[in-house]
């Protein structure tokens, strides 16, 4: 058997093909047998307002073309060339790590993309967490008003 296979707990809501489903009082297994359906836990949504970084517009305009919000043939040029502009960024970290997501991202898997950003957003948070400490220890007289 083939298909993604979703653990769903207790109450816990996830979108297919845009409808909005929510998983009763028990905890359940759901396997998608369609490869094109369009799959979206909520628990992994990102909302708009968090949406403040290189990778998470890349995310979420993934997420909204799960949903149904965007057309994928329109999107997903400029995805492709965001992805790109982070190549030089995450290839000393990995130098596959951007390829294998513009892969996955032009073969239409986009829940396997979403599960690989998963990752490559935690190396990008620690990334900003390096770069921020540095610039706060400026001296306040140094700083541009």
């Amino acid at each position: 058997m083939s298909g993604l296979v979703l653990k769903i707990a207790p109450g816990e809501r996830f979108i297919v093909n845009g409808a909005l489903l929510e998983n009763g009082d028990k905890p359940a297994r759901i396997r998608i047998a369609d490869g094109a359906a369009r799959v979206l836990r909520c628990r992994d949504a990102l909302r708009p307002e968090d949406v403040d970084t290189p990778v998470k517009r890349i995310y979420f305009a993934i997420q909204l073309m799960i949903t149904g919000d965007l057309e994928p043939k329109d999107v997903t040029p400029a995805i492709d060339a965001d992805c790109a502009a982070l190549l030089d960024v995450f290839r000393p970290i990995d130098p596959e790590m951007i390829p294998t997501l513009r892969s996955m991202i032009s073969r239409g898997n986009h829940y396997s993309a979403l599960c690989h950003l998963r990752q490559i957003l935690v190396i990008e948070a620690q990334l900003l967490a390096r770069r921020l400490p540095a610039a706060t220890s400026t001296p306040p007289e140094a700083r541009v008003a």
